[in-house]
């Protein structure tokens, strides 16, 4: 008997609302830590460049997700 996927569409849909949510967060961050100065140069560099590499980690995460979620055959909008 062959098992069925019964949740996989509730199971996406779940990791794709957090990936979005942690890649909002992210960027938002990222865009903040670009606009303010604070700290001497050398802090403020250290804080922007820390803030890209969450953003772009997060990129990455919400893609993989988005990819596995397309590869599934889930709908994704």
């Amino acid at each position: 008997m062959a098992r069925t996927m019964r949740y996989i569409d509730e199971v996406c849909d779940l990791l794709l609302d957090e990936t979005e949510r942690k890649y909002l967060d992210a960027r938002s961050k990222f865009e903040r830590a670009n606009m303010t100065r604070s700290g001497s140069q050398d802090e403020h560099a250290h804080l922007v460049d820390a803030a890209r590499k969450e953003y772009i980690r997060a990129a990455k995460e919400y893609l993989a997700v988005a990819f596995k979620t397309k590869f599934l055959g889930v709908d994704l909008e």
